[in-house]
């Protein structure tokens, strides 16, 4: 069932991969929305600090994904796994489609390994401006690819803030 599931939104990120990709609007609320696979990553405290970072008055959504749902939902935290898509490949709950049309002035997907939900929800997001690890599966639905690895939090976050200087989205 499992891989039904990733057959089906495999088939959907190649759409969506095949579309005009510069459909997603201008306007934006200011908002940081985190994409992360807590079973790589579960310092949500640096993803916060990152997110103030880049804009210290912006609300911060996190969305982790668990393979196993084991993490529990918080008030900073909404964590999913594969059983919040259908067999057929659609979000089943209100939350994930909710976090996708959300308008993100910046979403941040702090993940590297290939997650076919993780970048499924990229893909879909509303966000003006995307930001993920390099992966070249899915660097076509990221705005700015970083090249490190999700051990060197810190690393990550200087080059997210130089990059974004220079492309004058942030101070």
């Amino acid at each position: 069932m499992y891989l039904s599931r990733q057959n089906f939104i495999k088939r959907k990120l190649e759409i969506l991969r095949n579309t005009d990709s510069q459909k997603r609007g201008v306007a934006f609320e200011e908002r940081i929305g985190i994409l992360v696979n807590a079973d790589e990553f579960s310092d949500f405290e640096f993803l916060k600090k990152l997110a103030s970072a880049l804009s210290a008055e912006a609300a911060v959504e996190i969305l982790a994904y668990s393979k196993n749902k084991q993490n529990s939902h918080t008030a900073e935290v909404l964590c999913f796994s594969n059983s919040d898509f259908s067999l057929w490949g659609a979000v089943k709950t209100v939350n994930l489609s909710d976090f996708s049309a959300k308008p993100f002035r910046f979403l941040i997907s702090y993940y590297q390994r290939e997650n076919v939900f993780l970048d499924f929800l990229k893909a879909s997001s509303q966000a003006a401006f995307k930001v993920g690890f390099q992966q070249e599966a899915s660097d076509c639905f990221q705005d700015l690819s970083i090249q490190t690895r999700p051990d060197q939090p810190e690393v990550f976050k200087a080059e997210v803030i130089k990059y974004l200087k220079i492309v004058n989205r942030i101070d």
